[in-house]
């Protein structure tokens, strides 16, 4: 029985090596009967240089003699050039090709070369990177970081944030019309920091860009334009007002609508801004900050006021039935500096020209114990906060300057924006209205833009 097992198990052993034979046999001649495909030299050591909407690519190509043209397609091969290709050396051969017309963005291309007998070779490809607005945008551009309008003078001085290793700035370029309206093109190097317009009037535009050139690519770059706009001269000593002043109060608005003054004996007195742009005394809270506690006191948000004391101490506080009411303890301690500026959900501090954030929240605590430097040149005197827009305050000279601020209290570009202004010893902001105390306690009242007029005060 084991014998025939044996045997039955030979046979077939045989019979399928005799049919797999066969099949190997008809396999070998499937392939004998057909032509070998035949490849060109394939695109090799492909390499993309970005642009300004387009890209530069270069590739080499061996000894192939049959080569003709190359074929580079893109957009899933929806599109496609033909580059012909003309052999000048018997060995290896550069070649590159610019493609125009491209979105920004990265590109895929693959590349095959052809000729005219249906010949073709593998496919190469590469992704090519293609520059556009937004990342012209995003390059690290220079900023114009103060405006000096003299109108006198008719000429616009400009300070430039200064040019960084690596930023590949190259110059800025500003485009103004001078005062006969003759376009004027100005280059400003990269190793200056501050410009001058001459012949540049009031209320006159100008434009501002810079200009990158970066190593890798094959275009330079030009940020979109910036628009600016210098004030236009408004020659206005205010409007005197029949309230009375004085200089020993502390002056500060609420909600834009109500003036408040803390005067000398402690006492807190409420005036309510009326339509016509007067003042009318509503109440007085006799006595219930005493200077011999706080040395300052201001509105800050929601019914909260905030207390600064003679020991430097940070406190806030609600008025209720004619009474202070301390919110939460101390919040700070160390706050000797010499002044203090309101805005909404923090307050600055003022220091020997560094102007600092402080976040206090309505519950009387502070949103991190180190207040952040926003300024170390901050030397005005008399300042505001006009409508928690613009920081706005007078230099040793008398100018008036604007500084737009952000949500988070940091600084913009500063704006001369008027002249004449240091016969006023404070200036206080309520609603849209501007006003000046003089040295002789009155108030003169202006109806206030902090960006597109000049204000001329008589000297």
């Amino acid at each position: 029985m084991n014998k025939l097992i044996t045997v039955m198990i030979s046979l077939l052993a045989t019979l399928f090596f005799v049919i797999s034979c066969d099949d190997m046999n008809d396999i070998q001649r499937e392939y004998a009967e057909q032509e070998e495909q035949v490849y060109l030299g394939k695109v090799d050591s492909l390499q993309s240089f970005p642009g300004f909407g387009r890209t530069k690519i270069t590739w080499y190509i061996g000894s192939d003699p049959k080569i003709e043209r190359t074929i580079i397609y893109w957009n899933m091969r929806n599109d496609s050039i033909v580059k012909d290709f003309i052999r000048t050396t018997p060995g290896l051969q550069r070649d590159s090709v610019i493609i125009e017309n491209l979105p920004e963005g990265t590109t895929h291309f693959e590349f095959r070369n052809v000729n005219n007998k249906g010949e073709t070779s593998l496919y190469s490809s590469v992704s090519a990177v293609v520059w556009g607005e937004d990342f012209a945008d995003g390059l690290r551009a220079r900023k114009i970081v103060s405006r000096d309008f003299d109108y006198e003078q008719s000429r616009y001085k400009l300070s430039l944030s200064p040019a960084t290793r690596g930023d590949s700035v190259v110059y800025s370029q500003i485009v103004y019309k001078d005062s006969k309206g003759v376009e004027k093109t100005v280059r400003v190097e990269r190793e200056s920091n501050a410009v001058e317009l001459p012949d540049f009037t009031g209320g006159q535009e100008f434009q501002f860009r810079t200009v990158f050139f970066l190593p890798e690519g094959i275009d330079t770059v030009y940020n979109n334009y910036e628009n600016y706009k210098s004030p236009t001269a408004v020659f206005d000593n205010g409007e005197k007002l029949s309230l009375q002043g004085h200089i020993g109060s502390r002056y500060f608005e609420r909600n834009g609508k109500s003036l408040y003054e803390w005067n000398a004996a402690g006492d807190l007195i409420v005036y309510t801004l009326e339509e016509d742009g007067s003042f009318t005394y509503t109440e007085k809270y006799v006595g219930v900050v005493p200077r011999n506690v706080y040395r300052d006191f201001f509105f800050y948000d929601d019914d909260k006021f905030i207390a600064i004391s003679t020991d430097h101490k940070v406190t806030m506080h609600q008025i209720v039935n004619g009474k202070l009411v301390s919110v939460g303890s101390t919040f700070g301690t160390g706050f000797s500096m010499e002044k203090f500026i309101p805005a909404r959900g923090f307050f600055y501090s003022l220091a020997g020209g560094t102007l600092k954030t402080w976040f206090a929240k309505n519950d009387g605590t502070l949103n991190g114990s180190l207040g952040g430097t926003v300024a170390t040149d901050f030397i005005y005197a008399p300042s505001m906060l006009f409508n928690f827009q613009h920081l706005v305050g007078v230099d040793k000279d008398g100018y008036l300057y604007s500084i737009p601020i952000t949500t988070i209290g940091s600084l913009g570009s500063k704006n001369r924006i008027g002249s004449g202004w240091n016969r006023f010893k404070q200036i206080i902001n309520v609603g849209p209205k501007l006003l000046g105390l003089d040295s002789n306690g009155d108030f003169y009242e202006f109806d206030f833009d902090a960006t597109n007029s000049y204000w001329v005060l008589d000297k």
